[in-house]
């Protein structure tokens, strides 16, 4: 580019790429150079095409749709076809006859070749500038060597013919440079072709001979020459790189009128100019010049995050509607480009760190979030999951940035709030705390920057809050006692039901413990106890279920509680959150009461521990939650029965109070069944994500795990009647 540019970049590297060489018939000199001038065309003179084919170099003679042998020598050695397709013949300089041999000027001499294949990556054309007096350019012998190199000045230039000038050192423009690229790279752009050299006459050399002179056609001249045969390339706006993309030249000239009236001050143009390239990583000129506005669009066109970036520094300083709307204008027409994006690299940046922090502790936070603020959008594939790793949390915000604001109405046609604030929204409310206000201050922010009117931002904000207090009440809640006699059949259990009271205590509802019963009719007295309670129907019911410790592996939550005339079967784990408890294994342990209180009331900011194969055994558990897992308050086990339930009963007599385990699986191969039942989102949720994952279970014979859950709410205490017996105190069995 011409006022902003990479760290480090030499800008001539890029123009060397685009050179060509030139081969002779035969292949065995180098003919001459020339440059890429568009997709597939190449531009050179029309005398090194003549040199190529071996007749006279200034011949006017058109040679037809001739094809020549060319090569890109910086980026691929192997020679490529190219038809001529353009020829301005070499003419007088003042008339359109010959050229007389001998002359050191003359006008014309262009040639267009084509190539009969795409030219190699990542090859684009230069970008083209007139050439003016004092600049400083290069030009490279048509072979391509790094070390060809030669630098010259413009003396002189009529907008015809630039005469350049080298210094007694380093290479000298000399036969086989003709047709290449006169390449400024302070301008990042080519400004004319090399054309001749103006030698000194034989003899002695004598100090009033010129010396290390030459001279090119300038682009003003070429361009023309150009147009008259039909072969001028598309235009490639300022401040586009030398190999870079081309952008949208039509969103590109919108631009230029809004920034006009924004940057129309040089000084105030110069300043943003300098903020915005430190933003991009890019150097900019230090010498009180401002980048012309039709390179600032180009950049703000092509760069990624240039133009929120930008306007992240225009919002504070626009004092009036006339700005606001042509900023508004400006953000606009970058929705119709790839590189703008939504947010600021500095939005962009906090953004992620934050939801990269949260997404650590909370996997399901983010998806369950886009779920609730955009229900009516088909959700991308990261976020449709259960889960969110880490690692994707990039790629989930920059598909958030794409999609359109929501359909609600906004106040004086502000602009409506983008998808990706909304769900941040959502996000916030959801965690709380000081995290939620540095969200809330982030997207407030980052509203402002897009003219979001305050009252469509409330507005979500509010929705959000609704959202995150949907579970906060407390449901109906039933507790059930199984139990067995010894002599009771393998598949018949006694019962008692409980529920509780809004003060805590217990009510005993119903008791089946007089006669065993089948699990469907201890089904169909749960959800007769729960359907009427007070409050049924409000919010889901918690039904936990107190067993012993050989019948944890029950599945209580597929006993289907449907009458014989009811439509459709009803588990218990489809309309409860049904749990398990276990307390008979935790009074077994010293420490166990003060283990359950201490590590429920750390369930929110412990994290989870997950006891697969890389924990070698039950001492390797133990010393865990004795240790770095102290508090832990989630584990999810996972491996084959016999081993997953030594593993379940020492976690429980530790005072675990949330277990989930998969009680069909059967190898360590079989745990990551268990990740779309989102085991890693937030612990005060887990039993809906549970309950959402059994009715998809239930419902798809493709689905084969069965979570099971103990929850042991110690805010719950079990009522004194439903302490289970030990079964060595008595004839009775509990189970």
């Amino acid at each position: 580019m011409g006022w902003f540019k990479a760290p480090g970049e030499d800008p001539s590297a890029d123009a060397r790429g685009a050179l060509v060489r030139v081969l002779s018939a035969d292949r065995g000199r180098t003919a001459g150079a020339g440059v890429l001038l568009s997709a597939r065309r190449l531009l050179t003179c029309a005398h090194v095409v003549n040199a190529a084919l071996g007749v006279r170099m200034l011949s006017p003679r058109d040679p037809g749709a001739v094809t020549l042998d060319v090569a890109f020598p910086a980026l691929a050695a192997d020679a490529r076809q190219a038809r001529l397709v353009a020829w301005v013949a070499p003419r007088a300089p003042h008339h359109q006859g010959p050229v007389a041999e001998g002359s050191l000027e003359w006008g014309g001499d262009l040639a267009v070749l084509e190539l009969d294949e795409e030219p190699p990556p990542p090859l684009a054309p230069v970008r083209w500038l007139d050439m003016r007096a004092g600049q400083l350019v290069r030009a490279w012998y048509g072979g391509g060597q790094p070390f060809s190199y030669a630098d010259v000045q413009v003396g002189a230039c009529d907008g015809r013919i630039g005469y350049l000038d080298g210094q007694l050192s380093g290479a000298a423009v000399d036969e086989g440079y003709s047709g290449g690229l006169l390449w400024s790279p302070a301008d990042g752009a080519a400004v004319g072709l090399v054309m001749g050299r103006i030698t000194p006459p034989g003899g002695p050399f004598d100090a009033q001979h010129t010396v290390r002179r030459s001279w090119g056609a300038t682009w003003q001249s070429i361009h023309q020459e150009l147009l008259r045969v039909g072969a001028a390339p598309d235009p490639v706006p300022p401040g586009t790189r030398a190999t870079g993309p081309q952008g949208d030249e039509s969103v590109r000239d919108m631009m230029v009128g809004p920034l006009h009236i924004l940057l129309g001050d040089p000084t105030v143009r110069a300043a943003h100019a300098t903020q915005l390239g430190a933003a991009l990583g890019l150097t900019t000129r230090a010498d009180g010049t401002a980048p012309p506005v039709e390179e600032l669009a180009q950049l703000l066109c092509t760069a990624e995050r240039a133009l929120p970036t930008l306007a992240e520094s225009l919002a504070p300083s626009l004092s009036d509607a006339r700005g606001r709307s042509q900023l508004d204008r400006l953000l606009a027409l970058g929705r119709l480009t790839d590189a703008a994006m939504l947010l600021s690299i500095a939005e962009h940046r906090v953004l992620l760190g934050k939801l990269d922090h949260l997404t650590q502790r909370d996997p399901g936070l983010l998806p369950r979030a886009a779920t609730a603020a955009l229900p009516y959008v088909d959700l991308p594939r990261s976020l449709a999951a259960a889960r969110l790793d880490p690692d994707d949390v990039p790629g989930a915000v920059r598909e958030l940035e794409g999609w359109p604001g929501d359909g609600s109405p906004v106040p004086d046609e502000t602009p409506r709030l983008p998808a990706l604030l909304r769900v941040v929204e959502y996000v916030a409310a959801e965690t709380g705390g000081i995290a939620c206000q540095a969200l809330q201050e982030w997207s407030g922010r980052v509203a402002a920057r897009l003219g979001i009117h305050t009252s469509a931002l409330g507005e979500r904000r509010a929705d959000a809050a609704r959202w995150s207090a949907r579970s906060t009440g407390t449901g109906v809640r039933v507790l059930v006692e199984l139990s067995r006699h010894a002599k009771d059949p393998a598949d018949r259990y006694r019962c008692a039901v409980w529920r509780m009271r809004a003060d805590g205590t217990a009510a005993r509802t119903a008791t089946g413990t007089e006669h065993p019963r089948t699990g469907r009719e201890i089904a169909r007295l749960v959800r007769e106890v729960a359907g009427c309670a007070e409050g049924a129907g409000q919010n889901v019911a918690l039904v936990a279920v107190s067993v012993a410790p050989d019948a944890l592996h029950l599945p209580v939550d597929e006993w289907d509680g449907a009458s014989a005339d009811e439509f459709f079967p009803a588990p218990l784990g489809e309309d409860f959150h049904l749990v398990l408890r276990c307390p008979q294994i935790r009074r077994r342990s010293r420490t166990g009461a003060g283990d359950l209180l201490r590590r429920w009331a750390a369930r929110h900011q412990s994290e989870p521990l997950v006891a697969d194969h890389r924990i070698s055994d039950e001492m390797e558990l133990i010393r865990l939650l004795k240790t770095t897992h102290r508090d832990a308050a989630r584990v999810i086990v996972h491996g084959p029965p016999d081993r997953r339930t030594r593993l379940l009963h020492f976690c429980l007599a530790m005072g675990v109070p949330i277990v989930l385990w998969d009680r069909e699986a059967a190898q360590p191969g079989d745990a990551a069944r268990l990740d779309a039942a989102g085991p890693y989102g937030p612990v005060d949720e887990l039993p809906e994500r549970i309950r959402h994952f059994r009715v998809r279970a239930y419902m798809d014979p493709q689905v084969p795990a069965r979570p099971a859950l103990v929850w042991e709410d110690a805010e719950l205490p079990l009522p004194d009647e439903l302490q289970l017996a030990d079964p060595t105190e008595g004839t009775d069995q509990a189970i």
